[in-house]
């Protein structure tokens, strides 16, 4: 199948970027609509398989079938191959090296370690707010949304002090030129890369020398039979943790805070339940993900709605149209942030669930929560100039004014 929606697609994700390119990245969900009219896809442009509905998608995340690398002695049919700058990151392994490591990580980036961020974070955004009330604006992306994930990691790691600054710089520059994690090498993603890791080997030493309560530390200190984590395997790991974690959840703020505003009564309910907030992260999550699309790997052949998925062959999972199957959410494309609980895919699934899944969840809830209730007439300027950039794999706008009273 080859519609014109595909074939914009495929052209936006290559940097042409033809007007209906630029529509489907402004809003991809009319075109998922579309694709959905069939459950499995050849995109010949690319190479591979786009799996569009909930129900697959949902199956795959957990089938021992789909992993994140071709079976041996199987020919690597990907059109996209992965760099070796994330080579030993868990997002990039399957078992038995992604039990060993993802079990290792777990036991530092667990639920109770999680939750005890909430007064910080809760401290964070109020002085965030507080920061930029007298000036009555601000761009919610990188005022707001981005000093939250990378305060809150840095914390985390347990960079000192003395170090934020330079810390905050190295991680602008890793997001910047390193935030797709699929993207073929180019000097200035490889330079970023390298300072940002000659900082966490620094990092490292020290706290191998002067362990502290924190989560390089405690990354350092894990052990299970199968041995702790290599130096390469340590700094792989909590750059993918930074990277990941952080891009997602700026966009995911960002996303939030424009489905409300482009849905006003959903916003007014918001600001008079603020309690429900912690729910509505959940819808925010399904209306307009951060993730977009995660690949994997056929193992062996597989059947699937009549299509023939050879061993070895990439599917791309359609996140962004999952959640928004009609076969699965009632008024799929309405935001209702009272919606019967169903979870979305917007965190993966299966061995490969996001790690900082409760974290992000966290950040948002509170972020969204007091931008809403503490800056009176609080309003977009530029919602009809938003612009997207054209990544397929991450969703979030450029760049959003806010204004208030």
């Amino acid at each position: 199948m080859s519609t014109d929606v595909e074939t914009s697609a495929s052209a936006a994700a290559t940097g042409n970027l033809p007007e209906e390119a630029r529509r489907f990245f402004a809003n991809p969900y009319d075109a998922y609509q579309h694709l959905r009219t069939k459950a499995v896809i050849w995109d010949a442009d690319f190479g591979f398989w786009r799996i569009t509905r909930y129900e697959d998608v949902d199956a795959i995340l957990r089938d021992k079938r789909f992993a994140k690398n071709p079976p041996p002695g199987v020919p690597d049919l990907r059109p996209i191959q992965q760099v070796d700058r994330f080579s030993s990151g868990i997002l990039n392994l399957d078992p038995p090296d992604h039990t060993r490591i993802r079990s290792l990580m777990v036991k530092a980036f667990n639920a109770k370690r999680m939750e005890a961020m909430r007064p910080v974070i809760e401290s964070l955004v109020a002085n965030i707010i507080e920061a930029h009330r007298a000036d009555r604006t601000m761009e919610l992306k990188g005022d707001f949304a981005h000093p939250i994930p990378a305060t809150i990691i840095s914390d985390m790691l347990g960079i000192p002090e003395d170090q934020r600054e330079h810390f905050a710089q190295l991680s602008q520059d890793i997001i910047r030129f390193g935030n797709d994690l699929l993207a073929a090498d180019d000097e200035a993603a490889d330079e970023a890369i390298r300072e940002f890791d000659d900082f966490l080997s620094a990092l490292v030493r020290e706290k191998r020398a002067n362990p502290t309560d924190d989560l390089t530390s405690a990354l350092i200190e894990a052990r299970d039979d199968g041995g702790a984590l290599s130096e390469k395997e340590l700094i792989h790991n909590v750059r993918l943790l930074f990277i990941a974690g952080h891009e997602t959840t700026v966009n995911l703020i960002c996303n939030a805070v424009l489905a409300l505003f482009q849905n006003r009564e959903q916003l007014a309910y918001l600001r008079e339940h603020p309690d429900k907030m912690s729910d509505a992260v959940e819808e925010f999550l399904r209306f307009d993900s951060s993730v977009q699309q995660l690949p994997r790997v056929a193992q062996e052949d597989v059947e699937m709605h009549g299509e023939t998925i050879k061993a070895g062959q990439m599917i791309v999972l359609m996140l962004g149209s999952a959640n928004h199957d009609d076969r699965r959410y009632e008024d799929s494309e309405k935001l209702n942030v009272d919606r019967t609980f169903h979870r979305a895919k917007s965190f993966g699934g299966g061995a490969h669930f996001c790690l900082g899944a409760q974290l992000a969840r966290l950040e948002t809830e509170i972020a969204v929560r007091k931008l809403i209730t503490e800056l009176p007439g609080l309003c977009i300027t530029n919602m009809d100039s938003l612009s997207y950039p054209p990544n397929p794999f991450f969703r979030g706008p450029e760049a959003v004014q806010l204004a208030w009273d």
